[in-house]
């Protein structure tokens, strides 16, 4: 076997150890992340969705008075047709269970915007899992800018470490009480953050191959 064959098949093998620590075990899924599946809403419309409401397939309507809004074509979504506006009447919230490894690091991605029906305010957000911290975010909504039509959806993320084999993951409402103008939610996603040894083994792994096909190409050059 010839060196580069050697250094090839020790990159392959190092690759493959990097990814197997990566993956399975430790993977988590967001259910309709997009809100597109769930209860029928009136075209250009929303249906407004008091606490307890599993109306949105694998989500749950959190225990606050206000309950939150579905939004369909009513306004532009970040993905798909529909989205949530975290105030229906009031205040409102928003969580779905995920199944986590304990000690596993996770990054939840999402989208957020503002009802523009209020005027210029500030939306602000919290995201959160039971037992760990919470993070607030914030949407300035501008008059003539935020629009129906022209939302300004932004990325945001949050990082958490689980505790349990089931982490609930809740959006919040904290604006005013009785507003029924909120933070607007949309394409919430997950993903396991890599430990930085799995990292480690995965720059290694491609700096062999980075290798491996240096070296061949001075053996091509070397003896055509």
């Amino acid at each position: 076997m010839t060196n580069f064959a050697k250094l090839a098949l020790s990159a392959a093998a190092t690759a493959a150890t990097a990814l197997t620590l990566a993956t399975p075990a430790s993977a988590a899924t967001i259910i309709n992340g997009s809100f597109e599946q769930g209860v029928a809403i009136p075209a250009g419309g929303f249906v407004t969705l008091g606490a307890g409401s599993t109306a949105i397939t694998g989500w749950t309507v959190g225990n606050t008075p206000g309950g939150i809004d579905y939004k369909g074509t009513y306004w532009q979504a970040a993905d798909g047709s529909r989205s949530i506006d975290l105030a229906g009447n009031g205040r409102g919230s928003i969580y779905q269970d995920v199944t986590t490894e304990i000690g596993q690091r996770y990054a939840v991605g999402f989208y957020l915007a503002g009802n523009p029906d209020g005027g210029s305010n500030v939306k602000v957000a919290v995201t959160s899992i039971v037992g760990g911290d919470a993070q607030v975010d914030q949407f300035t909504v501008l008059s003539g800018i935020n629009t129906r039509q022209n939302m300004g959806w932004t990325y945001h993320q949050y990082n958490f470490t689980a505790m349990s084999t089931t982490s609930r993951l809740t959006f919040a409402s904290a604006n005013a009480e009785n507003s029924p103008y909120g933070p607007a939610l949309d394409n919430v996603s997950i993903a396991a953050v890599p430990e930085p040894a799995t990292w480690g083994l995965m720059i290694l792994g491609f700096g062999l191959v980075g290798s491996a096909a240096r070296s061949r190409r001075r053996f091509a050059v070397t003896y055509a």
